[in-house]
């Protein structure tokens, strides 16, 4: 394939709407009609008071975390007979009897989960002959196992009210304007802002939120709602799941009032009839009125957020069994085409976007993986492996925990031009972006960096570009073109060589029309005078940021070249980041909360990967 170089594009105009044809219809779309964010948005709240910038900024009532109780009759339903394997009956009889130890602690007492945690990993018992230690229990639980024992434990959270002398579940709430980080701020007003601009000016925007990535579908359904109408919106649950979706598909009109069985199923979330007594009957109630009242509720929105969690879920949540959209996503397909809404994603709301066909070839989804497997194995069109699979020997396919899988059909399809990964330079993902890329014969991968958000905007006339993107954030966007890539040996012998990489930060714009990806960085940014040249080498460079770190030094210095190395019990790869010909590097200052953050982003920095030595 030819090189296509990435150049700066002079025709990139930001315009607040462009109205085009289409059908013989005239559509007038929103600049940006998307906002797909990585992750790691640090808001206030009252149970991530941390992020607050004052310490009283949330009334009594507000929640304040989760409560727990040792009954017996929650000890009975975890000791069912119908989770346990077999070959956990150890675990499942020491974990009953450290709770049964704590309970002759606690008797009816409701603590937090952190009491809670603090007194299982402190309990030292003994059972038949043998002294057990409740910190190695909790830690030989599963995640799944984790998950089921403290669902049967968990009660609701209450607060009295005196004037009606009735008791009321307490309600996690949101505050932005005491919210520490403005980027977190500026993320979240920027999407109520771009669905205003579809609602125009006689009314607030009406936003949807869906929580159907998280494996406790309710937990942040009070947070999210009340977090954006703090921004100005008017806010709905839209409380379509993975549990909705199958209760439909069954055919048997019944099936709504199994909702738990369901939420058991599909999510591994346990008792939330008793946690969330009231968005239980709600979701009961959207059940039953049917897929044909949850259209009509997509079709009176002009925002909906998908929030973080496992993608997987959301898939399941808007595509049928057979693979197909259901009508819910087939509706806000239509709606994003012509311009009537705009939608949101963090984390897993965001790689869930992946899909449909871009140049001909399917668009795949990432669904889990570190780049050290990623690199070591390779890539497996298969579902993903639990969480904690790897101590209960659940794994499945011969997968380990850790291995890199995805979806081969893709995701929801609302972004085909290339994989979106997230959490991106926090957690050294380039080498798995890079190998997903490679194993599916995909050209473009984005990976977003936390606090940082990826705009697209859509074009359909000859005058405007395909797709145009922008960077609005704390961080950046890390962009692989695989276009000119070249690869030999397969397996932990795979070599790969000129893999084109842009990071991309704030300011940073992009466009992609015609197969040709071209970038112009913002206009407060320069080129890099520093004549430094540092020897640059990272002995593990897929750990936290390092990836990041190291070729935020080549980009800022007079550097060639950085060396790095993922090596485990002397296997690994060596990976090699340098610039040619065709780079280019751009710094830049911006003042956040009186802090000068600095930037620095590149075109066209090369990487190889092979084995190590």
């Amino acid at each position: 394939m030819k090189k296509i170089t990435a150049c700066l594009s002079a025709i990139l105009m930001a315009m607040p709407v462009f109205t085009l044809s289409a059908n013989d219809e005239n559509k007038t779309m929103p600049e940006y009609s998307m906002l797909l964010m990585g992750g790691g948005l640090a808001t206030c709240s009252s149970t991530s008071s941390r992020h607050c910038s004052s310490e009283e900024v949330f009334s009594a009532a507000a929640k304040k975390h989760s409560q727990f109780q040792l009954s017996t009759e929650h000890l009975q339903a975890i000791n069912s007979s119908g989770f346990w394997s077999e070959d956990r009956i150890i675990e499942q009889q020491q974990t009953l009897a450290v709770l049964e130890f704590l309970r002759g602690q606690l008797g009816s007492d409701i603590v937090s989960e952190r009491e809670l945690l603090r007194l299982w990993r402190g309990a030292e018992i003994e059972v038949d002959g043998i002294w057990v230690s409740g910190r190695n229990v909790y830690a030989g639980l599963s995640s799944r196992e984790l998950n089921f024992v403290m669902d049967q434990l968990e009660v609701p959270v209450m607060v009295s009210n005196n004037a009606t002398r009735s008791s009321l579940r307490s309600r996690e709430y949101a505050d932005l304007a005491n919210t520490k980080n403005n980027f977190t701020v500026e993320l979240h007003q920027k999407f109520v802002a771009m669905a205003q601009q579809i609602a125009g000016d006689k009314r607030k925007p009406r936003i949807l939120v869906v929580t159907a990535s998280s494996r406790d579908p309710f937990a942040a359904v009070d947070f999210y709602t009340n977090l954006f109408a703090e921004a100005g919106a008017d806010v709905s649950w839209l409380p379509i799941s993975a549990a909705s979706q199958a209760a439909w598909q069954t055919g048997n009109k019944n099936s709504c009032e199994d909702l738990n069985k369901h939420l058991a199923e599909q999510h591994g979330s346990y008792q939330r009839q008793r946690v969330y007594p009231d968005l239980m009957v709600q979701k009961t109630e959207f059940c039953q009125a049917g897929s044909k009242a949850a259209v009509a509720q997509i079709r009176r929105s002009d925002g909906i957020f998908f929030n973080g969690g496992d993608q997987s879920l959301t898939l399941r949540a808007l595509r049928l069994d057979d693979g197909s959209a259901s009508a819910e996503l087939q509706q806000i397909e239509r709606m994003l085409e012509a311009g009537q809404i705009v939608v949101a994603g963090t984390s897993a709301g965001t790689a869930v976007m992946s899909g449909g066909s871009f140049n001909g070839q399917r668009t795949p989804m990432i669904t889990n993986g570190d780049s050290f497997n990623a690199m070591q194995f390779g890539a497996f069109d298969l579902p993903a492996p639990a969480v904690g699979c790897d101590k209960d020997q659940s794994c499945s396919n011969g997968l380990a925990e850790n291995h890199l899988t995805y979806s081969g059909a893709g995701g929801l399809g609302l972004f085909r031009w290339g994989v979106l990964d997230t959490h991106f330079s926090e957690r050294g993902r380039q080498g798995r972006l890079i190998r997903l890329l490679h194993d599916t014969q995909s050209r473009f991968g984005f990976g977003i960096d936390e606090n940082t958000g990826l705009l697209v905007g859509f074009g359909r006339s000859a005058e405007e570009p395909g797709v145009r993107m922008a960077v609005l954030g704390e961080a950046g966007v890390y962009v692989v073109d695989m276009n000119n890539a070249n690869s030999s040996g397969e397996g932990s012998a795979l070599n790969l060589r000129n893999v084109v990489t842009h990071y991309l930060t704030r300011g940073d714009e992009m466009e992609l029309n015609a197969n040709q990806l071209r970038s112009r960085f913002a206009d407060w940014k320069y080129a890099p005078n520093n004549l430094a040249q540092p020897l640059l080498t990272s002995g593990d460079i897929f750990e936290r940021d390092n990836y990041k770190q190291l070729s935020h030094l080549l980009c800022m210095t007079q550097a060639r070249q950085a060396e790095g190395r993922a090596v485990r019990v002397g296997q690994g790869y060596a990976v090699s980041v340098y610039k040619d010909h065709s780079s280019y590097t751009r710094q830049g200052s911006f003042r956040q909360q009186g802090e000068e953050i600095a930037y620095c982003s590149y075109r066209n920095m090369m990487v190889d990967l092979q084995p190590a030595n």
